[in-house]
């Protein structure tokens, strides 16, 4: 079977209804008081599996999901060994960040990075903070749409335009009516299906059908050219050294990650949920199952085009009629939920940090979730736009990213657990981390350095050094951790 069957198509198009179905719900359900606390943070109270499907949803489903079969396809077994970083990552997150985030977001009733910043520092890094993190975060969301499109487009052979305008309006359909809650409930049932359909579907029958890892091991064994492709190691240290510098830091500034640690019903239950991210969702289940799927699209298609197509034309080609159309909406739908994340969190940001802080301090329950919803259908509409039709502008976006990237890092650490570190500190590391990783992109990173690592390298001189010869400002809570 190389195309979908009709019974598949069906079965995609209930899926997406099944997905604005439970936006629609989730506003009914969460009319009248504490609406905003539903939409923004999830009434707090989301419980383990459900912080944790979410947690994992956000960061597979976007760029890991396709990259893997695509790595998996070209790189073969060692591929895994990216995700592994990732998985470390969040491990890590969950016993350091966690803790003490939770703790801070129940006791204030925070909700976003800048509420953090500004609780520990003052109004202006919190705010500093908020925009930066805020607009890099909306550069995703468009993106991520479009990568749905495009998976929804070469399994269905849908145009592109409508394709985009389709996963598109399904993703601020469900996000505008229910915010964060819809998105958490949604990406529950996208993980439980993406990961049966790959790891208890795919995976075992492709197996079967290749004759089992030593089938595998033996054909591209017999090979020089392929022999590498089982080799655990063939990534090298200097790739592998790479992927941990841009990979590691993610977790620690990640917008979504905040969300779920907010949204979470307790300390104990978020940071189980980032612990059973990491192991063994993240490693070894989906990084080992991801790229076994991409080797065995390399034995049995192996005039694929395009490696990132892997992961789906091995659905498409393996499973039976009706459960791949299921296990492909709800592939397709996983790339989407890293979108629907990203959204909101500038959503939340433009909601809490910038209309109620600044705007309007006394706005009601109805009024925060209106301009939520109102926020939620224009920034997805803006990034849209701009990923699809206006490159240049997403370029200038993509700045943010980088200088967030740059620049937040070593003052998340310096807020979580350095007391010395002053607003100031913060401040002159996250512009001045920022600046010169953005200056080093115009530049078009001069001697392969990567933005990212000279940005850090300037970051954390600045955040010691302004912050010991600084002093707290009256309006720090020192003691906040």
């Amino acid at each position: 079977m190389t195309s979908l069957h009709t019974i598949d198509l069906i079965a995609i198009a209930a899926y997406f209804a099944g997905l604005i179905w439970i936006g629609l719900h989730v506003a009914r359900r969460e009319r009248g008081t504490g609406e905003s606390e539903s939409f923004l943070a999830a009434d707090r109270n989301m419980n383990l599996v459900q912080t944790t499907a979410s947690t994992a949803a956000t960061d597979l489903g976007g760029g890991f999901s396709i990259a893997m079969g695509g790595i998996g396809f070209t790189l073969g077994i060692s591929g895994s060994w990216l995700i592994a970083i990732s998985g470390l990552s969040v491990v890590l997150v969950s016993f350091l960040m966690v803790p003490k985030v939770k703790r801070w977001a129940d006791k204030v009733r925070g909700l976003t990075t800048g509420d953090l910043f500004e609780s520990r520092f003052d109004r202006r890094t919190g705010t500093l903070a908020a925009v930066v993190i805020g607009i890099a975060w909306f550069t995703f969301a468009g993106g991520q749409i479009i990568a749905g499109a495009k998976l929804l487009q070469a399994t269905t052979e849908m145009n592109l335009t409508i394709a985009v305008l389709l996963s598109g309006t399904v993703i601020l359909a469900y996000t505008a009516l229910g915010g964060l809650k819809a998105v958490i409930y949604t990406d529950v049932f996208q993980m439980v299906v993406l990961l049966f359909g790959l790891l208890f579907l795919a995976v075992p029958i492709g197996l079967y059908t290749v004759g089992g890892w030593g089938g595998i091991v033996a054909h591209f064994s017999a090979n020089p050219d392929t022999a590498s492709l089982v080799d655990w190691g063939a990534v090298g240290w200097k790739k592998a050294l790479g992927w941990f510098f841009s990979i590691f830091p993610v977790w620690f500034i990640s917008i979504a990650a905040m969300q779920r640690i907010v949204a979470a019903r307790d300390e104990k239950t978020a940071r189980r949920a980032f612990l059973l991210t990491g192991v063994p969702i993240e490693w070894p289940l989906f990084a080992i199952g991801s790229t076994l799927v991409g080797l065995i699209a390399r034995m049995l298609l192996p005039d694929l085009s395009d490696p990132e197509m892997a992961t789906p034309m091995i659905i498409i080609e393996l499973l039976p009629v009706g459960i791949a159309g299921i296990v492909i909406a709800a592939y397709i739908a996983a790339v989407m939920s890293t979108a629907d994340s990203v959204l909101m969190g500038p959503v939340a940001i433009f909601t809490n940090d910038i209309y109620r802080k600044f705007l309007r301090p006394n706005a009601s329950e109805q009024s925060i979730v209106h301009v939520a919803r109102i926020t939620t259908l224009v920034l997805g509409v803006l990034s849209i736009g701009m990923a699809y039709l206006v490159p240049n502008v997403l370029q200038l976006i993509l700045y943010a990213y980088t200088f967030g990237a740059a620049g937040l890092f070593f003052p998340m650490l310096g807020l979580l657990f350095w007391k010395r570190t002053t607003a100031r500190g913060a401040l002159w590391s996250m512009l001045g981390g920022g600046s010169v990783a953005i200056a080093w992109v115009i530049f078009d990173e001069p001697y392969a350095i990567p933005s990212s690592y000279l940005g850090w390298f300037v970051s954390l001189p600045l955040l010691v050094i302004v912050s010991l010869l600084t002093k707290h400002s009256p309006g720090e809570d020192l003691d906040m951790f």
